[in-house]
């Protein structure tokens, strides 16, 4: 795909959006013009004004499909606070949904692998989106790395691609790959709130829960701001965008337009189907100690729906009255299909709520869930 392919693109999507207003117009003869003078691949960087994960992700995932196979795109943009998890995890594993909730942190999920990290306004995100036949790993982490160095901040590239001061983390990094384009893209802790990060990544099912996907990697953290009293999130888009071009060219800047971003993309990343459906496979196995018995349980899921449910007495427990028995057959019987929702659960076992040890078993279970 060549430059002049670009610039056809611009000009039909600009004709199609001709009766929107005449910005998007000049928006887009301003990068056609730049296409066609640098008659080359074009370096462009977008700073986005949004706040929202799901249209600042699906606006991420535009510049990947939509910009020229051959332009080097650096995108800047902040989300008010959200747990962002890769596109491989499992939610419930990875996360406290329960003070995620409490404390009004979205949950996001990437079209990317790697682990999951907390946004928040003291968090700045880059991404860069480059031809596949130029990326590496390493790359991009350089170029963030070698602006933060001008700024007087001593970073330097970790043996997992991450940004590092010293031995703690300020930037982890996740990759994608399509044909012909690929993005790194990572997060610059600049002042973020800390304990809240901490706090919304530790699950209290985190060991009780067997998943496939990919697992976080806990490495210590911290802000820039713990290194410079200069640094804020102006500063550090500058820095980045002036080593962007010392790396790539000349830079053509864009206002970064969320109008472009198909509603349903933005839509579809931020349904539960996308946020939960998308889990792999996972089993959650929880115990309780009764005044009749000690009971386990196993849940199976798949896609975040319940598959199989198998509760009994734990080894060595005493056996718990047959109605008991009963109701743990019943609750096998009614779970598979359910959503993993606390809602959904209890709504289901409404039915069994017909005795005393039933309603104590049903509340345990809906207990453990979100």
């Amino acid at each position: 795909m060549d430059a002049g392919g670009e610039a056809r693109r611009c000009y039909m999507r600009a004709a199609k959006r001709k009766e929107a207003g005449g910005e998007h117009l000049a928006r887009d003869s301003e990068i056609q013009q730049a296409i066609l003078q640098r008659g080359s691949a074009l370096a462009v960087c977008y700073v986005s004004q949004s706040t929202d994960p799901y249209t600042n992700l699906a606006f991420e995932d535009y510049l990947l499909r939509q910009t020229d196979a051959q332009s080097y795109v650096l995108y800047l943009w902040r989300n008010r606070p959200t747990v962002v998890i890769g596109r491989n995890q499992n939610p419930w594993k990875e996360c406290d949904l329960e003070l995620m909730r409490q404390r009004d942190v979205r949950l996001a999920r990437r079209t990317s692998g790697g682990g999951a990290v907390y946004h928040d306004l003291g968090n700045t995100n880059y991404t860069v989106v480059m031809p596949r036949h130029a990326f590496t790993r390493d790359r991009c982490a350089e170029m963030v790395a070698q602006a933060l160095q001008h700024v007087d901040i001593p970073a330097h590239v970790t043996a997992r691609h991450d940004v590092a001061v010293g031995a703690r983390k300020v930037s982890g990094s996740a990759f994608k790959l399509t044909g012909s384009r690929a993005f790194h893209h990572g997060t610059m802790l600049i002042d973020a709130d800390l304990s809240r990060l901490n706090g919304c990544l530790r699950s209290r099912h985190a060991t009780t829960i067997e998943a496939l996907g990919v697992e976080s990697v806990r490495s210590p953290v911290a802000n820039l701001r713990d290194y410079s009293w200069a640094i804020d999130h102006a500063t550090f888009c500058d820095a980045v965008r002036r080593q962007f071009a010392a790396t790539f060219g000349a830079v053509h800047d864009v206002a970064a337009d969320d109008a472009v971003v198909d509603d349903v993309m933005r839509t579809r990343i931020g349904a539960w189907d996308w946020l939960y459906g998308q889990t792999p496979n996972f089993v959650h196995r929880f115990d309780a100690h009764f005044s009749w018995s000690t009971i386990t349980a196993s849940i199976s899921a798949r896609r975040g729906r319940i598959t199989a449910a198998d509760l009994g007495p734990a080894p060595e427990a005493v056996s718990p009255p047959p109605h008991v028995s009963t109701a743990f057959a019943d609750i096998a019987r009614l779970l598979p299909g359910t959503r993993y929702v606390r809602a959904d659960v209890a709504e289901r076992l409404l039915p069994l709520r017909t005795s005393p040890h039933a309603v104590e078993l049903c509340d345990w279970i809906i207990s453990v869930l979100y």
